[in-house]
Parts: structure tokens; sequence; C-alpha cells
């Protein structure tokens, strides 16, 4: 019976193996890897970590990784349903061709299954989904998967990958939800049987609990009113107070990712009329993905020369952008009359470059007074993102005469302009706009090496 093991597990000799494959990788040796990996999968077929390093060098040594066709011969699923055991092994040959090969994984999918190695056949799943266009079908099949073994936060992050698609699959938009509250659940201990208030101290702090106040409490009672909640929402999870008063909480630890799900639940709930938990509930998906950006630039910093990373982050900040102008097109639809809300719809297009959709809602925001600078601002970098740098200079120059006071926003005004000028070809008004700032701070950006090389 095969089983998953560790590296610890692994025999002495293939334990050789294993660092001699390591040390391949380190030196990009990934054909001289995938040999010696092969031989190590074929002795031990539970060793995933293994498999996995073995797919992730085949991929590198293989750059037409996914277009090759899909065909897989006469091996398909129906084969591993006869002998799994050997599928495993067989279906090797094909994914070393073509890692990316839809018929070799899920035929690697469903022997994995059959032999109860459920991580590895989400794994398999995986590798199809990271190497198709759009792999919508396979990313539901492996959110399926997920469930069935209940573990749901991983379910919920495959939704959310199919809902950076398509973010109108209905499946997907549920799916997303339900699957984040059961994770909470699992994570909590919420789904353990039993009366909860046996799990409390003492009967006197739970009354003391459910009489405090919601707002400004520490960690541990978060934690504690956040167990507290959970035995309401099991008896009831359609309470509208208590998904609010469960995404609050979240929203306190900053896990915005459990925030977001429990206050778009709140919002279903109610109807979708209340503004305000829409409201929420965006705000607390956007500093999700923040946050979710922050995490991968960190990891990115630790390792600056890694290319893979790089790429990676590069796609993820642009499938956020995407989402980002998503909810706050939303949110315009809403309510289109709100200028701050047709700011920040502009602001998110121009973050995912899509500057001529930007304009007119940034002309819109601009009526407000408040808003009107800001608006103006970002107008002139969309101009000059289309290369228009006449109307860019234009709209730059008249907010900077509506200002009077040298703030901030006058010396970024400034520099911008003193930017575009150079970039034109007018020297001479550029250093003009560099030398207004430089007689007011020195140090402000690089004013200093502009005006002072001008005079060299």
């Amino acid at each position: 019976m095969i089983t998953i093991i560790t590296e610890r597990e692994l025999p002495a000799d293939l334990r050789g193996l294993w660092v001699k494959a390591q040390q391949a990788v380190q030196t990009r040796n990934y054909k001289y890897a995938v040999s010696i990996l092969r031989t190590v999968i074929k002795r031990a077929p539970g060793f995933l970590e293994g498999r996995k390093v073995l797919r992730a060098c085949e991929i590198k040594s293989a750059p037409e990784a996914g277009k090759r066709s899909s065909l897989f011969g006469g091996m398909r699923l129906t084969t591993s349903r006869k002998n799994p055991e050997e599928t495993l092994a067989a279906v090797e040959d094909e994914l070393e061709k073509d890692p990316y090969s839809v018929s070799a994984n899920e035929t690697l999918f469903a022997a994995a299954n059959d032999l109860g190695l459920h991580d590895m056949a989400a794994f398999a799943l995986e590798t199809i989904c990271q190497g198709q266009p759009n792999p919508k079908k396979h990313l539901h099949m492996l959110a399926n998967h997920y469930i069935k073994h209940e573990q749901f936060a991983q379910a919920a992050d495959a939704y959310r990958r199919i809902l950076a698609i398509d973010r109108t699959d209905p499946i997907a938009m549920r799916g997303e939800k339900d699957c984040s509250a059961r994770a909470s659940m699992k994570q909590g201990n919420w789904e353990g049987k039993g009366d909860f208030r046996t799990k409390m101290k003492n009967a006197g702090a739970t009354a003391a609990l459910e009489s405090a106040d919601k707002v400004g409490l520490t960690g541990a009672e978060l934690e504690a009113r956040l167990a507290q909640l959970s035995e309401q929402y099991a008896a009831d999870n359609t309470n509208l107070q208590v998904v609010r008063d469960i995404a609050s909480c979240y929203e306190q630890m900053e896990d915005y990712a459990n925030a977001y799900s429990f206050y778009a639940y709140a919002f279903q709930l109610g109807g979708s009329t209340d503004v305000s938990i829409n409201d929420k509930a965006m705000e607390m998906h956007e500093k999700a993905m923040e946050a979710e950006l922050a995490y991968y630039e960190q990891v990115l910093a630790a390792d600056p020369n890694n290319e893979e990373a790089k790429t990676a982050l590069a796609n993820r900040k642009k499938e956020i952008a995407e989402a980002v102008v998503a909810d706050a097109k939303a949110r315009v639809e809403a309510n289109p009359t709100d200028a701050q809300l047709q700011f920040k719809y502009g602001q998110a297009l121009f973050d995912a470059e899509h500057f001529s959709e930007a304009i007119p809602a940034l002309q819109r925001a601009r009526t407000n007074p408040n808003l009107r600078i800001k608006a103006m601002l970002m107008l002139g970098k969309c101009y000059h993102a289309k290369k228009m740098l006449d109307m860019a200079i234009r709209q730059l120059e008249e907010a900077n005469n509506e200002l009077q006071v040298m703030d901030e926003t006058k010396k970024e005004l400034h520099y911008m302009i003193g930017l575009l000028c150079d970039e034109a070809g007018n020297k001479e008004k550029a250093l003009e706009n560099f030398k207004v700032i430089y007689e007011v701070d020195y140090g402000y950006k690089d004013v200093a090496t502009r005006v002072e090389s001008a005079y060299s």
C-alpha cells in the first residue's frame, strides 16, 4: 500500500540521491535532476515532495511544456481504475515529455485518488491549473476535491482564483464565501460537539464577555469573542447581526480575507441593499489583496534574483489590480453620484493601466471641490501615460495655479511638470519648476542634483 512519506522516511540510499537532486537543482542542472528524481519517485512513489520538485524541474527543462498535444494514447482514466499503483509510475513517462499534459495529470489525479493519496491528487490538478490559460474547469474540480476532504481554506483559494478569471461565476461566488466561513469555523474548532459554555473558563467569564464592548478588545479578548459568536453562528448561520459581529472581529484582528468573506455574506443576507456593509466588504477585499502583495514582496526581498518569484508577483499584481477595478466599478454602479467613489474607480483603472477608461471617472471626480486637485493630478498622469504631454502639462499647471501654499501636493505638481517639460524638450521651463522646489526644500527627491547640475 502506497502512503505519502517525507524526506526523513526515505530509505538511506534514496536520501543520498535526493541530496544529489537538490544539488543539481541549485546549479540549475534540471535535466540531471530529473533523471535522479525519476529513480527516487519510482522506488518511493509516495514521496510527494520529490514528485513536486521533479515536476518543477521538468517544466524548467521543457520550454514547450503545455504546447504539445494533450492526447495520452491508450492510458486513460480507465487504466488507473484497474491498476492505480502501476499507473502512478507509468504516467511519469508522459509527464516528463509534457509536465502540463491535461490527460496525463488527470490520470495521475484519478490514480492518486484510488490509492487514497489526496494531496497527490490535488497536486495533479494544481499542475494543470498552472499550465492552462483558462483553468476554470479544473479549478472547480480542485475546489470540489478540497471540499470533499474538508480542506476548506484551500477550496476558498481555488474559488478566488476562479473569480479572478470570471467574477460572475455564481458557483465560485457562493463557494468562496461558504468555504471561507467553514475554514474559519474549523480553524477555531467551531464545528466541535458539546456545550460551548463548557469550553469557557467559567460561566462568569462568559457573562462578562457577552456584555463586553465589541470594539477595542485585546487579541485574546477578540479570540474569545470570536469563539462565543461561533455558538450562535452554528445555531443559525443566517443571523445577520452575528455575521456582522464575526466580520468585525476579523477586521480588528487584521484578518482581512475572513473579514471580507463575512461582510460579503452579511451583505447578501441583508438582501444586498445595505451599501455600508458592501463598502466594508470591498474595503476588506482591498486590504486582503494588499496584505497578499506585501507577503509576496517580502518573499522576493529575501531572494531578489528569483525570476519565477518576480514573474509570479507581477502576474498577481495585475490580477489584484483588475480585482480592485471590479470592486470599485461595483461601488460606483451602486452609487454613481458619489465623487469619492468615482475618484477611487479612476485611480483603480489607472493602477490597472486602463488609462482611457480612467479619464472620464477622474473628470467626474474633478467636479468635487475636495477632490479636484487630486483628480487633476491623476488626470495628468493618465495623459502622460497616453503620451499626450501637452495635455498632461496643461492639466498639472491648472491644478498648480489653484494651490497657493507650497505643501507636498504643490511640490509634487512642480516636480511632475518639470519632468514632463524635460521630456518634451523644454529644459528651461523644466529647470524653473525644479528651482521653485529647490528654494523651499533642498532635499526633495533629486531636485538639488537637477538644479545644481544646470550651473556646472
